[in-house]
């Protein structure tokens, strides 16, 4: 992530190129890709700002991803230049909201995301009530803007079902982030190697949502179930294009769910 940026109408805005590493076979985004930059921009945006990663940790806190969902409207690929916009929008029931926009350099959107975070106390591992943090947020640095209108729904498996396990993983080193647990970015990482590598080839992905319920750690094993949502009739993702296959993956270390995240692909 490059290190110039602009603040401009509440918004925090880089320009950047697509590396080599963020792309797939196809030469397009991966998923993982977009959540790490979102990670990076959003870490980076809240710096300025009085509350990002330094300050709340001296008041032994974190900000903790909870909910996400970003659309793919045109996917970027290998060598695009573009430009990466994050805003936050204030408090939203009992989330902190935060947007983001990655457009070409023409202005063309690319994709387009809404997250909800909370903060976690780090020695008690709990959350922190909103009322003690908020002084933290300068009243007029809320941008009012939305990438996507509807904030990141909660993502569950259907009653009833019963998703089948297709892999396991043994949580480590790499998995880790500057908290201590799995970084947020390698659970969709996880979910996408769920899939049948020679399928990916024919589909793209349209939209992601994904629900964060509790932290893993080092030594455990993430067991990796999926679901393929049926498709009665025709619908349209966000991006305009028919979904042709929707599919819930959940992660769970024992019978304790890590997060639940819903895939939709053109």
């Amino acid at each position: 992530m490059v290190k110039d940026y602009e603040i401009k109408g509440g918004k925090y805005i880089i320009e950047d190129v697509v590396s080599c590493y963020d792309v797939d076979s196809n030469i397009r985004m991966k998923p993982v890709a977009f959540m790490n930059i979102a990670q990076e921009m959003a870490t980076r945006a809240a710096d300025p700002l009085g509350f990002g990663y330094n300050e709340m940790l001296k008041k032994d806190m974190a900000w903790v991803l909870s909910r996400m969902h970003f659309v793919f409207m045109d996917t970027p690929l290998w060598n695009d230049e573009i430009v990466v916009s994050t805003w936050h929008k204030g408090i939203g029931g009992p989330f902190f909201l935060r947007d983001f926009s990655l457009s070409g350099t023409n202005g063309k959107v690319k994709v387009i995301g809404t997250s909800s975070w909370v903060v976690l106390d780090l020695s008690k591992r709990s959350m922190v009530r909103l009322a003690e943090f908020i002084d933290m947020i300068p009243e007029d640095s809320a941008c009012h803007e939305n990438a996507i209108e509807t904030p990141a729904s909660k993502v569950m498996m259907p009653r009833g079902v019963e998703p089948r396990l297709v892999r396991s993983e043994a949580l480590g080193y790499s998995d880790t982030d500057m908290n201590g647990h799995t970084n947020n970015a390698r659970y969709i990482q996880h979910a996408m190697n769920c899939f049948d590598y020679a399928e990916l080839q024919k589909l793209s992905v349209a939209e992601v949502f994904i629900t964060f319920s509790h932290e893993t750690l080092p030594g455990e094993t993430l067991d990796l179930y999926m679901y393929d949502e049926p498709l009665n009739e025709p619908k349209l993702s966000m991006n305009g294009k028919s979904i042709v296959r929707s599919t819930l993956i959940e992660g769970r270390v024992g019978e304790r769910q890590a997060f639940c995240t819903r895939i939709l692909f053109n």
